[in-house]
């Protein structure tokens, strides 16, 4: 048994040296134009808007940055009446992280592991704003005690988006997937978007101001282009 064991961890520690050299001679391309704090209105028809904190504490802030190692973000919550709606959204340069850790993210790994129940997930789910069919993303219900959240996220990485399906704790064998679904140029630029909302997005979609809000973020690279997802297990 030994000898297999020792078979594996040989391929994915080469695996990996190829990952690490490999970007080196491969530029990748840098959409962003700008910052989110500019790309993503702070004022939309009909709502009221407040950028929030990723921690109660700049302590606790910092410690959350150095974490997620992001190079720009976005935490802000959207209200009309008793409607809110929350936008998380993190973006990498080309570089900065591996595919697999910005499902750390998702609300499966981060808000279950904090006391959060999911009751509804779906994979693959097609929206479209106006005219502008969106990529295929993440949509799940969650709850914890009274206060229930629909919640759509995508995983860009280049211009594909990441698709991914929970099945428990993350599998060791992410990065052999992410090299099946992105080769070994690992360094692409990447956005991880959450859209939350305690309303179901049925009963707020065709609002004009939250029309608006979804425009900006899919002109993020969220316009459907034809291609697939790339289905990921985690």
């Amino acid at each position: 048994m030994k000898r297999p064991i020792f078979i594996i961890v040989a391929a994915v520690f080469l695996l990996a040296v190829a990952m690490q050299a490999y970007p080196v001679f491969v530029t990748s391309e840098v959409t962003k134009t700008d910052k989110l704090d500019n790309l993503i209105s702070e004022n939309i028809p009909g709502w009221r808007s407040q950028d929030l904190p990723l921690a109660e504490t700049e302590e606790a802030r910092n410690t959350v940055e150095r974490r997620l190692d992001f190079d720009d973000y976005i935490s802000r919550i959207y209200r009309s009446g008793e409607t809110e709606v929350g936008v998380y959204i993190a973006y990498w340069e080309p570089g900065k992280t591996a595919v697999r850790m910005v499902g750390v993210h998702t609300p499966d790994t981060c808000w279950v592991q904090n006391g959060w129940t999911c009751t509804d997930r779906e994979s693959g789910v097609s929206k479209e704003i106006g005219d502008t069919s969106l990529k295929p993303g993440e949509f799940g219900t969650y709850q914890i005690r009274d206060h229930v959240a629909h919640v759509l996220f995508w995983h860009l990485v280049g211009d594909r988006v990441h698709g991914y399906e929970q099945q428990g704790m993350h599998n060791i064998f992410a990065p052999l997937h992410d090299i099946v679904n992105f080769g070994l140029n690992q360094r692409q630029e990447q956005y991880f978007i959450r859209v939350s909302s305690n309303r179901p997005f049925s009963e707020i979609w065709d609002d004009p101001g939250f029309a608006q809000l979804m425009q900006d973020i899919a002109a993020l690279g969220l316009k459907f282009d034809g291609q697939d997802v790339d289905d990921h297990t985690i």
